[in-house]
Parts: structure tokens; sequence; C-alpha cells
């Protein structure tokens, strides 16, 4: 990677960090809450764009971030922990799948959900019963409780990422350089 490439991937994940902070604030405030899932949305849409080791480390840093800056996600219970490594490896199979196998934009999105997912619940059967919660049904609830979000991802990333998408080309074609 030139530095140049390795430039704009520090651009990209800076602002998929700063959008991960910002937009989960404004679905807050709208008293949208967690409900749709709102670190996601920024966090998915940038991973397209990431190869994937630097998709990853976004994926890490913004939940840790937002914790630090925001308390939410927060750090007890672990859910920011939790949080740190589901979006990381959410991150890391978006790019993975786009950089390397060059999947579609929206079965990408239905494989990273998917992954997600069990990640998820894998993460929750090794730490809820530590702290006396029902893994079962913790898991079913949240389950529930993201379905708006991820009709609201698979709705609104592709998009977002065929229209930033064609933005590029139509600059990379232009001779603004």
């Amino acid at each position: 990677m030139n530095k140049e490439d390795q430039i704009n991937q520090l651009i990209i994940a800076a602002i998929t960090t700063a959008s991960a902070v910002f937009v989960p604030i404004l679905f807050h405030l709208l008293g949208l809450g967690s409900i749709f899932l709102p670190m996601f949305i920024p966090l998915s849409i940038g991973s397209f764009f990431m190869n994937p080791v630097v998709a990853l480390c976004t994926g890490a840093i913004a939940p840790i971030s937002s914790s630090l800056l925001t308390s939410m996600p927060p750090l007890y219970p672990p859910i920011a922990l939790i949080m740190l490594v589901e979006l990381s490896l959410f991150c890391y199979v978006i790019s993975l799948l786009k950089h390397t196998f060059n999947v579609n934009t929206y079965v990408t999105m239905i494989i990273a959900i998917l992954f997600d997912r069990i990640i998820l619940y894998i993460l929750y059967a090794c730490i809820m019963p530590h702290f006396k919660i029902s893994f079962v049904l913790f898991s079913i609830y949240d389950l529930f409780k993201s379905f708006p979000g991820i009709i609201l991802l698979l709705t609104i990333t592709p998009v977002a990422v065929n229209g930033i998408d064609t933005v590029i080309k139509r600059y990379q074609g232009s001779n603004y350089d």
C-alpha cells in the first residue's frame, strides 16, 4: 500500500469512527435509542471502503471511543467490550468480503449480520452467566430488539455504499487531480 492509500485509509477510518460516536448520540437525542443499531450504520458503510485490517481496528476503536466520550455503550456491564469484539469482527467481515472476494453489497451485509449475531450470542453465552443473567432470555430479547436495526442496516448501507461508489468513480474519471 502506497503512502496516498495509507492516508486515505486513515481519513476514512477517522471519519467512520467520528460518525460511529456522533450517530448514536443523534439517535438517542431523537429518542430512537439503540434499537436501530446506530453505531453499526457508519461502521458498516465505512468498512466497504477500508482494507480489512483498518476496518478491524476501526470497529474496535469506535465503541471504546464512544464509551469514553459519552458513556455509551457502558463499560459495566461490559457492553462496550462486547461491542469491541462484535464490531471489529463485523467490520472485518464486510471489508474482507468486499475486497478479497468482491461479494455483492447486499450479500455482504447479510453474511456480516449473520456472522455478527453468531459472534454476539457466543459472547453473551460466555459473559452473561457471570452477571447472573440468562443467556437464552437475553439473546432472544436482543434478537427481537435488534430487528429494526437490522432492517435499517440492510436498507441504508447498500444505498449509501452504492452512492459513494458512484461519486468516487465520477471523481476518478474527472481531471481534478
